[in-house]
């Protein structure tokens, strides 16, 4: 990963950016170069092609949110480190969520299907956090099967991947309170 303000970094924080506005397939090299105030040269001369930018573009994403979710975790006392995940996870742009990231996560769902590379990142990605919540759960929940904790961590990470993607949209029903009490009802059927 390259450190804050090398070229690289800049460079992805960029596409990021482009993404944001337009979509992946939009996001040109022109277009990574205007938004950063560089010479689109320095996008090929870093990264090449648009594969590799892409590639590192996931990389980057895949290592952020595994990164902020040992973090998360590690802050919150033993025993609450479910809730804090689900609160991190679930909380809405500009409330500690991560704005640009889940847009541009919500960006590559879309192109996964037809693209390989996309999709084992975002599996990487979503493996991540149905693992770290399926582990906090053992240590909090350890009545519950091992079965029923990755059912309900995956659940859980497809209400906060859903709900950020209905927050990129501006759905009116798209609020994190709605998406917490689902996750804790289904808690509460699982224990049941």
């Amino acid at each position: 990963m390259s450190e804050p303000g090398a070229p690289e970094s800049r460079i992805l924080d960029a596409f990021e950016e482009a993404i944001v506005e337009n979509g992946v397939q939009a996001a040109s090299f022109a277009r990574i170069a205007a938004i950063g105030g560089f010479h689109r040269t320095l996008v090929q001369h870093h990264f090449g092609t648009r594969a590799s930018l892409t590639q590192a573009l996931l990389d980057r994403l895949v290592d952020y949110y595994a990164r902020r979710t040992l973090e998360v975790a590690a802050a919150a006392p033993v025993g609450e480190r479910v809730a804090a995940l689900l609160d991190w996870m679930l909380s809405s742009f500009g409330e500690g969520g991560p704005p640009r990231q889940a847009r541009v996560v919500d960006a590559f769902v879309a192109l996964a299907p037809t693209d390989p590379r996309v999709q084992r990142a975002l599996q990487s990605l979503y493996a991540g956090f149905s693992n770290a919540l399926a582990s906090e759960l053992s240590v909090e929940q350890p009545g519950l099967s091992e079965s029923a904790r990755q059912e309900l961590a995956f659940v859980w990470v497809s209400l906060a991947f859903g709900r950020a993607g209905l927050d990129t949209l501006r759905a009116p029903l798209s609020n994190t309170d709605v998406a917490r009490r689902a996750c804790d009802a289904l808690l509460v059927a699982a224990l049941g």
